[in-house]
C-alpha cells in the first residue's frame, strides 16, 4: 500500500477532490433506499400519484446525479494515476539504459526482464476503477450511520458481517502474498528456458539427445500451473465467501428484522430499505476483498523495481575537452569483479603517447574485454586512475569520452533498428561523404549491395541471415563512424575470414599512420607478430608490459 500512499501524497488535491466525489456519489447512492422506503411507506399505504411521480422522478434525478460524480471520479483517478505509471515505466527503462554495468550485473538478467512486467502489474492494480473501489471503503459507515438510524441492531449484525468480510480477505491476502511471490519465481526462470530454447536452437537439435530443456520446461510448466491452480482457486474460494457472507447477511437482517416488525419497532418499508443499506455497506468491503491479489502483484512488482534504486546512473554531464590529442595514462589500476577469489589485475601501468600502438594478449578469461570496458568508461575500477589528455575519466563527460572512441567489441551487439540506423547511433552527425567511407574502409559494401534494402535492412527481421564476420563488419562500420582518436579493438579478427582479417590489418595499418592511438586487444599471432609493444594480461596479478625490440620494458 505504500504505492497508494505515494500517489495520494504527490496530488493531495486530486486526492481530496476524490474524498468530496465519493461523499456525493455514496450520499446520492442513499436516494435510492430512501425512495423504496418511502414508496412502502407513502404511495402504497395512501396512493397518492403525485406521491409516485415525484418520488420516482426524484430518484432518477438522484441517480443521473450519482452517475456524474462517479465519471467524474474515474478521470481523476486516471489523471492521478498517469503520471506515476509514465514515471516507473520511462523511469525502470531509464535506469536499465542508463545505469552502472557493475550496478546492473548484480541484478540476474531474467530478473530483470521481469521489471516491465511489473511495471503493467502496478499499472493494473491502481487502475481507476480500483482506486475509486478504495474510495468506496470508508463511506461503508456513511450507510452503517443510516441503518443505525433505523435500526441499531440491525446496523450492529451489519457491522458484524463488515469485520467477518474482512478477516477472510485478510487470511485470503496471507495465502496469496507467498503464492504470487512464488509464482513469479518460477516465471522468471521459465523466461531463461525459453529463452535458452530461442536462441541455441541449433544446440538444442545437435545437443540435447536427452530432451534436457524440454524435461526442465515441463517441470517448469508443471509447477507455473500447479501455482496458477492454487491461486485460482484461492481467489474463487473469496469470491464465493463474499457471495456467502451477502446471502447470509440478508438472511440476517430479514430475520431479525422480521422479528422486530412484528414486535412493532419497524414497518416492512424500512425492513426492505435495512437490508439494501446493509448490502451497500458490504458491497465496498466484498469489492476490496477482491483487489487483494492486483495489490499483492502490485506491492511484490514495486519490491523488484526497488533493486533499481541501488543503482548508480551513469552521469550526463562532466568535462568535454575542446579537443582529444589521443594521451592516455592508467596509474596503478586494478579490478575483481563480486564473487571472485582474487582481482583480474591489480597495479596496472602503463602510458600511451598520441600515435602509439599496443597490443594487449591474454587467455579467455584474463580480462582482456574488462580492460576495454574500464578504458571506455563503463566500468569503474576498484583502484586507479585512468587518465585521458591528463585528466581523470571519472570528470570526463562520458558522452564526449566515448564519442573520441573508435570502438569496435567483442560481441557485435546492435540496437534493434536498421543497419544505417545502427551507423548513424555512433555519429548522428555524420554526413554522407563519412558514410560511404566507413562502408567502404569496412568492407561492408559488398555485403549492403546484396541485401534487397541496403542500408535500410532492420537488423532486428534479419539478424540470423549475417555471419559472425558479416556481423562484425557492421560494428567495425559504426565503429568507424565517431573518427576517435582513440582507437580500441576487442578480438577484432575472430570470426573473420581470410579476407576480413585482411581488411583488419590494413585498416589498422592505416590508422596508425593517421596518428591514432590504438590498443588491440587479441591473441592472432599476425597482430601479435608485428607489435612492438605487448601487455600480457597473463600474468598475474600484476600484468607485464614489454617491448619487443627490447625484450622486455
Amino acid at each position: 500500500m505504500r504505492e497508494l500512499f505515494i500517489r495520494f501524497a504527490r496530488h493531495p488535491f486530486i486526492t481530496l477532490e476524490l474524498f468530496v466525489a465519493s461523499f456525493f456519489a455514496n450520499g446520492l447512492g442513499l436516494a435510492s433506499t430512501l425512495y423504496i422506503i418511502l414508496l412502502l411507506n407513502r404511495y402504497v399505504s395512501h396512493g397518492v400519484d403525485a406521491t409516485l411521480f415525484t418520488l420516482t422522478a426524484g430518484v432518477c434525478l438522484a441517480a443521473l446525479f450519482e452517475y456524474g460524480f462517479r465519471r467524474i471520479r474515474s478521470r481523476l483517478a486516471a489523471t492521478m494515476g498517469a503520471k506515476r505509471n509514465w514515471e516507473l515505466i520511462t523511469g525502470t527503462f531509464g535506469i536499465i539504459t542508463k545505469g552502472k554495468i557493475k550496478a546492473l550485473d548484480a541484478i540476474p538478467q531474467r530478473a530483470r526482464q521481469e521489471l516491465i512486467k511489473g511495471v503493467n502489474s502496478i499499472e493494473d492494480a491502481y487502475k481507476p476503477s480500483n482506486l475509486t473501489a478504495l474510495f468506496d471503503l470508508p463511506f461503508s459507515l456513511l450507510f452503517v450511520w443510516v441503518l443505525f438510524l433505523l435500526s441499531p441492531l440491525l446496523s450492529v449484525i451489519a457491522i458484524c458481517f463488515m469485520i467477518l468480510m474482512l478477516l477472510l480477505a485478510s487470511l485470503s491476502q496471507y495465502r496469496l502474498r507467498s503464492r504470487i511471490k512464488r509464482l513469479t519465481s518460477i516465471s522468471i526462470q521459465g523466461n531463461g528456458i525459453f529463452a535458452a530454447a530461442s536462441q541455441a536452437s541449433d544446440t538444442l537439435r545437435l545437443f540435447d539427445r536427452s530432451d534436457l530443456l524440454v524435461k526442465r520446461w515441463k517441470s517448469n510448466a508443471k509447477q507455473f500451473l500447479n501455482q496458477r491452480r492454487l491461486i485460482s482457486d484461492n481467489q474463487d474460494a473469496l469470491q464465493n465467501q463474499t457471495k456467502m457472507l451477502q446471502t447470509f447477511l440478508s438472511i440476517a437482517i430479514y430475520a431479525v428484522g422480521a422479528k422486530l416488525v412484528v414486535q412493532g419497532e419497524l414497518n416492512v418499508g424500512l425492513l426492505i430499505g435495512a437490508n439494501i443499506l446493509a448490502a451497500r455497506a458490504l458491497g465496498p468491503v466484498g469489492r476490496f476483498a477482491q483487489l487483494n491479489d492486483a495489490f499483492i502483484s502490485a506491492s511484490q512488482a514495486m519490491e523488484r523495481i526497488r533493486l533499481l534504486e541501488n543503482v548508480e546512473i551513469e552521469k550526463d554531464s562532466g568535462i568535454a575537452l575542446q579537443s582529444y590529442q589521443g594521451d592516455l595514462t592508467v596509474r596503478d589500476l586494478a579490478f575483481q569483479y563480486p564473487g571472485m577469489s582474487q582481482p583480474l589485475f591489480e597495479s596496472l601501468n602503463f602510458e600511451m603517447k598520441p600515435g602509439s600502438v599496443l597490443v594487449v594478449t591474454g587467455a579467455n578469461g584474463t580480462g582482456k574485454t574488462t580492460l576495454v570496458r574500464l578504458l571506455a568508461g563503463l566500468l569503474d575500477p576498484d583502484r586507479g586512475q585512468i587518465l585521458a589528455d591528463g585528466v581523470e575519466l571519472r570528470q570526463l563527460s562520458p558522452a564526449w569520452w566515448r564519442s573520441n572512441l573508435t570502438l569496435l567489441p567483442q560481441e557485435s551487439g546492435f540496437l534493434p533498428a536498421t543497419i544505417g540506423e545502427n551507423i548513424m547511433a555512433a555519429n548522428p552527425q555524420l554526413e554522407t561523404e563519412g558514410l560511404n567511407y566507413v562502408i567502404q574502409e569496412s568492407g561492408l559494401a559488398e555485403i549492403i549491395d546484396k541485401t534487397p534494402q541496403g542500408l535500410d535492412t532492420p537488423l532486428t527481421a534479419t539478424a540470423g541471415l549475417f555471419s559472425v564476420g558479416h556481423r562484425k563488419r557492421i560494428a567495425l562500420a559504426r565503429a568507424l563512424a565517431t573518427g576517435g582518436k582513440l582507437v580500441l579493438f576487442d578480438d577484432p579478427v575472430e570470426g573473420l575470414d581470410a579476407k576480413g582479417c585482411q581488411i583488419i590489418y590494413t585498416l589498422l595499418l592505416n590508422l596508425s599512420r593517421a596518428g591514432h592511438t590504438i590498443i588491440v586487444f587479441t591473441q592472432d599471432p599476425n597482430i601479435i607478430k608485428s607489435a612492438t609493444r605487448i601487455l600480457d594480461l597473463n600474468i598475474k596479478p600484476v600484468p607485464k608490459i614489454y617491448n619487443k625490440t627490447a625484450e622486455q620494458s
